[in-house]
């Protein structure tokens, strides 16, 4: 309804989708197809944490490094100069089954807090969830899916309305685990596990 072309030209029509962002790399509309093959000759297996070092020869802002699964790798972003890490799993897209961000984030937690900013995605859909990363660990939560449906499906509105209703939920959560602050916000919000003798 909001883009009567597009609708067009992919759902009638059946043409496929431009990968825009790799398009003028290579000079000609893309698919799926020239993405994976884009993708294939441009990942580079031999990138290691001393790499970071050369980043900081001419970078001297913040440096955040997205993917943080294990508390070792969290140790070496400290180690080899980063500011910041996002604990993500990449949304499970990049390497199927592989362990939840919410999963990772505790012991992530324990090794490096307050040595540099810790930031977690991934599977997080609404304001309790973004208490629940907080309660983990996270200094920071980022979501992308919810913002992206919000504005699919009402514009700039869509993702207001989204802000107020994680907001809500956020407020909501607190209230009800007792955090009268965002820092109040901890492991104690959360039930633990019960193990089993």
């Amino acid at each position: 309804v909001f883009h009567p072309h597009w609708s067009w030209n992919v759902g009638l029509m059946g043409r496929p989708h431009d990968l825009g962002n790799i398009s003028k790399y290579l000079g000609k509309p893309t698919g799926l197809e020239d993405y994976i093959g884009w993708l294939g000759s441009n990942f580079d297996p031999s990138i290691s944490w001393k790499d970071l070092e050369w980043i900081r020869e001419f970078w001297d802002g913040p440096m955040v490094i997205k993917g943080i699964l294990d508390p070792e790798d969290a140790k070496d972003a400290v180690r080899f100069g980063a500011d910041g890490i996002v604990v993500s799993n990449h949304g499970g897209r990049q390497l199927d089954g592989v362990m939840s961000s919410a999963r990772a984030l505790p012991a992530i937690a324990d090794a490096v807090k307050g040595d540099l900013a810790i930031l977690a995605d991934s599977g997080i859909r609404n304001g309790l969830d973004v208490v629940r990363m907080l309660a983990l660990g996270a200094d920071t939560v980022l979501l992308g899916r919810a913002f992206v449906y919000a504005l699919a499906a009402a514009g700039g509105q869509g993702v207001s309305n989204l802000l107020d209703l994680i907001d809500k939920e956020m407020r909501v959560a607190m209230t009800l685990t007792g955090a009268k602050s965002i820092s109040d916000i901890n492991a104690d919000c959360l039930v633990q596990a019960i193990k089993q003798g």
